[in-house]
């Protein structure tokens, strides 16, 4: 069984190590054939509607309105969107600079009120892999971060969503650990048996990083088209995202 074992203040560290993990990653990225200013009009193939400085700002935005306490209204999207409108004529180092800035104060805030924030351990983690495979790069799928990125897509998301959408408990196994989300009988299961970095997998299986067609090629047991609506949270990518 999965072990539910990570600490609030281990949550605020996840968010930080892969902040730092994000900065290493774009200025590799941008000392070598790619200039800054080519790598920061980059696609990411899995937010298609964005690039890299619009993922950046999304990040630097999301992590300074919390801590000034500009919380999001009822429409959380209007909320990103001003976010990115308001930094996309940024350089990417200026907004890796914002986001230093504010994330330590951030950071804490996930450590003392976990419930209200670690799911942007999620969000930045999954970015993270974003950016990695929108310049052709594979990161770290081995790291802490993924495993408390899954926890956060396990306890948070399918145990809400699931019966929200009247759906019963999903069964998923990677790295030698099972994770039973939602509540009810047992109605679809994914083992991923001895799959590299299953883990890693499960993020982007579970966070909307494959399409409707790849879903379809994983042996699940159960009916798969059933159970959509409680396991993809956003809409499926129409491409295939390979990475």
């Amino acid at each position: 069984m999965a072990n539910d074992d990570i600490t609030p203040e281990q949550y605020g560290a996840e968010y930080a190590a892969s902040r730092q993990r994000i900065r290493g990653i774009i200025e590799r990225a941008s000392s070598g054939p790619s200039t800054v200013a080519g790598l920061a009009g980059t696609i990411i193939p899995a937010c298609p509607d964005w690039s890299v400085t619009n993922i950046l700002a999304h990040l630097a935005g999301v992590t300074r309105d919390i801590v000034e306490r500009r919380n999001p209204g009822p429409d959380v999207q209007a909320w990103v969107d001003g976010q990115v409108a308001d930094r996309a004529a940024r350089s990417l180092p200026s907004l890796l600079d914002e986001w230093d800035e504010f994330a330590p104060r951030f950071e804490a805030l996930i450590a003392s009120h976990p419930r209200a924030f670690s799911g942007l351990v999620l969000d930045v983690v999954a970015h993270e892999h974003d950016i990695c495979s929108a310049i052709g790069i594979v990161g770290d799928r081995a790291s802490s971060g993924v495993r408390a990125a899954m926890l956060v897509e396990a306890r948070q998301i399918l145990d809400r969503d699931l019966p929200r959408a009247g759906l019963g408990a999903v069964r998923v196994v990677a790295d030698g650990e099972e994770w039973i989300c939602g509540t009810g009988s047992v109605g679809l299961s994914l083992d991923l048996g001895d799959l590299p970095h299953g883990t890693w997998e499960l993020t982007r299986i579970l966070g909307s990083r494959r399409s409707l067609r790849q879903m379809r090629t994983y042996a699940w047991q159960g009916d798969l088209d059933a159970y959509l609506p409680g396991i993809a949270h956003m809409p499926l990518p129409d491409s295939d995202l390979v990475e």
